[in-house]
């Protein structure tokens, strides 16, 4: 039986899969690594980290599964955006992966939107709803000041990029990740010329731009003989692990949305058009001819791990929150604000804090435990109501993450959004939807809506409760309501 060998870059690991041709995971590996800090607001990583991680990661789901190399029909790929890798025309990296988290370039993103690119205008050309200096725009620009050697590069690779280039010797990317390193046009679908000038870059050094799921080359000899394969295989783009992710979860269609409760929380909604959303970023679906809509949080799920390891350090989430199912819904009158790091949807202030109002002698460990669960739910219920806001009614939600696994959490949730909340039989839903766009791009299906729908399985669907909806609505009003009385 075939099947797809898929790799999902994240910040501090990277996650192996084989997939069978059903859409079932067959073995997974998982390899940490830690992030370097040379110089505060830094974040650096050596290439060769993630070429060791990604060899490794093969080698270990083939030994864990007892799958035949011989029927690796594709190579796919889920990463996370804007980290970057300059190579010389060797190939060789001329500076350490500059990683998402990293800073540096706070200076040049300040400078270049009070002289001459506003906000409204890069949100209409990028998609992105404010002017972040994580993107690759900026720190590229800010190698040509500090680092122009490396600036000199030959390609300038985001992770995905780097190792399909270490795969097949070829530079591609997909317009995805394209366009979530700042430096695309959503409008053309091309590299933006006035930002590539403003970075001191031309196209050339960039790699060219491919649909997700489509093939970018053969695995050459050398990297297939390091990942215990045979060479030839198709290797194929993929995708932002968050859109990767919503295809796993089978949300290809207007009117479902996938979400991830986490450290943050980022929720994808797909719709039939491009959103003007103020407060979402928006861009082209992996699924052509379909848009998305995302939205976030900085913080969430960190926030019940800070009272975990606060009030039982080492306790389970399990142990942790068995008295949260008996308290009701609202917590005896206890509100929380989860924003222990700023806010992003919808109102992207960056001096907001976490906030408990309400407290009495009365309250337990249990009410503040629940009062994080219900707090989450409000944060997914202002990212719903502003996509909804923009004319896309979601109908259902599909849950991933760590969070996904508290049956009580997706209860609250479903109750508090009066929409059902579903978790899929695959938790891996980047690494399914990397399986997914490479199947597609090789044949297997005739689109990615058509693999999507036939390989995503709901292990379970969490109906919404009436009466407790209703009890939920004043729980988001007082949560609202202490936001404003707090920040206007």
């Amino acid at each position: 039986m075939s099947h797809y060998l898929t790799f999902d870059i994240g910040t501090t690991a990277l996650k192996s899969a084989l997939i069978s041709s059903e859409g079932r995971v067959l073995a997974l590996h998982t390899s940490e690594y830690t992030l370097r800090a040379p110089a505060p607001d830094r974040a650096e990583m050596s290439p060769e980290t993630y070429w060791r991680a990604a060899a490794e990661g093969a080698r270990a789901v083939y030994a864990t599964s007892g799958a035949d190399p011989r029927a690796l029909a594709a190579i796919g790929f889920s990463s996370q955006g804007q980290s970057f890798i300059p190579i010389d025309r060797a190939g060789r990296p001329l500076h350490d992966a500059i990683v998402w988290v990293d800073n540096r370039a706070q200076a040049v993103a300040d400078e270049w939107q009070a002289t001459w690119l506003s906000r409204e205008e890069y949100r209409r050309i990028s998609g992105y709803p404010w002017v972040p200096a994580s993107l690759t725009l900026f720190k590229v620009a800010w190698l040509a000041r500090h680092a122009p050697d490396a600036h000199l590069a030959w390609k300038f690779l985001c992770l995905p990029d780097y190792l399909i280039y270490r795969l097949t010797g070829e530079t591609a990317t997909d317009r995805i990740i394209a366009q979530f390193s700042g430096l695309f046009d959503l409008g053309t679908r091309r590299w933006e010329p006035r930002l590539l000038a403003a970075a001191g870059i031309t196209e050339e050094q960039l790699p060219h731009i491919q649909e997700p799921g489509s093939v970018a080359g053969a695995l050459l000899p050398g990297p297939a003989a390091e990942l215990g394969v045979p060479p030839g295989v198709p290797v194929c783009v993929g995708a932002n692990d968050q859109i990767v992710g919503a295809v796993g979860a089978g949300n290809v269609r207007p009117g479902i949305a996938s979400e991830t409760t986490g450290t943050a929380l980022a929720l994808v909604a797909t719709t039939e058009t491009l959103r003007e959303g103020r407060g979402l970023c928006v861009g082209h679906h992996a699924v052509p001819g379909l848009s998305f809509a995302m939205a976030f949080a900085n913080t969430s799920g960190i926030v019940l791990k800070w009272l975990r390891d606060l009030a039982a350090p080492g306790e389970s989430y399990e142990a942790f929150l068995a008295g949260a199912a008996a308290v009701p819904p609202g917590c005896d009158g206890l509100t929380l604000l989860p924003h222990f790091a700023g806010t992003a949807t919808p109102s992207f202030n960056p001096d907001a804090r976490g906030a408990i109002s309400g407290l009495t002698l009365a309250h337990t460990r249990a009410h503040l435990a629940r009062a994080i669960l219900e707090a989450c739910a409000c944060i997914l219920q202002e990212c719903i109501a502003e996509v909804e806001n923009q004319g896309t009614a979601i109908t259902r939600v599909r849950s991933l993450g760590g969070a996904a696994r508290s049956d009580l959490w997706l209860q609250i949730k479903a109750d508090l959004l009066g929409i059902p909340v579903e978790r899929p039989v695959c938790s891996d839903a980047a690494s399914l939807g990397a399986a997914i766009l490479a199947a597609t791009g090789t044949g297997a299906f005739r689109s990615i809506r058509e693999a999507a729908e036939a390989w995503y399985r709901t292990a379970i669907t969490f109906e919404p409760d009436a009466s407790r909806h209703a009890a939920y609505q004043e729980v988001y009003q007082r949560y609202t309501a202490l936001y404003q009385q707090l920040y206007g």
